[in-house]
């Protein structure tokens, strides 16, 4: 309890703006997740290790610019109407606006995904991956397109990437056990 107790502490002095421990003009976000990062290495209960990822998603849907960061957030109106479309032409004028902006790829994979044009969502979670190859949202859902499609081992290095980002994540591990036996 009280490592979770000091995670918690942790987690929400990275991400409030008036920080004792952390103030933001001296730790950048990069170097915020690079240490949440670090946090989820350690043993943790379930609820601690959905806050710090939590708070890292919550970083790497930060954009340079608060026009973006408007449309940006706008996108889950077009979701919950599943207004496809819409949200896919959004975010793909913010890529354009903000090219290393790896939430907009993300969630265009994801919109892409829902519109069943796996290909397209498969090419934009690569991208995301390689503006940080540490996305874990990214990773488990490429994994899971990539076990769908029936490409096994693909999936199997996939969840071995997820895994070593998240190692005591118990669905990942059943996730590669499960996989491993039908090889």
């Amino acid at each position: 309890m009280k490592q979770i107790n000091r995670n918690l502490f942790f987690v929400f002095f990275l991400i409030v703006p008036l920080s004792i421990t952390f103030p933001l003009n001296s730790q950048s976000n990069a170097e915020r997740v690079d240490y949440l990062l670090e946090q989820l290495q350690n043993p943790l209960d379930y609820d601690s290790q959905q806050e710090i990822k939590g708070a890292i998603i919550r970083i790497w849907a930060i954009s340079k610019s608060s026009q973006i960061q408007e449309k940006i957030n706008s996108i889950g109106h077009f979701i919950n109407l599943h207004q496809y479309q819409g949200a896919e032409d959004l975010l793909t004028e913010i890529i354009m606006e903000q090219e290393d902006f790896l939430d907009a790829y993300y969630k265009r994979a994801i919109v892409h995904y829902y519109q069943g044009e796996i290909l397209n969502a498969q090419d934009d979670l690569y991208k995301t991956l390689a503006l940080e190859p540490r996305h874990f949202d990214a990773l488990k859902v490429l994994g899971f397109i990539l076990e769908k499609q029936d490409k096994r081992t693909e999936a199997i290095n996939i969840y071995t990437k997820l895994h070593k980002i998240l190692p005591y994540d118990e669905t990942i591990i059943e996730k590669l056990k499960s996989l491993e036996k039908t090889i």
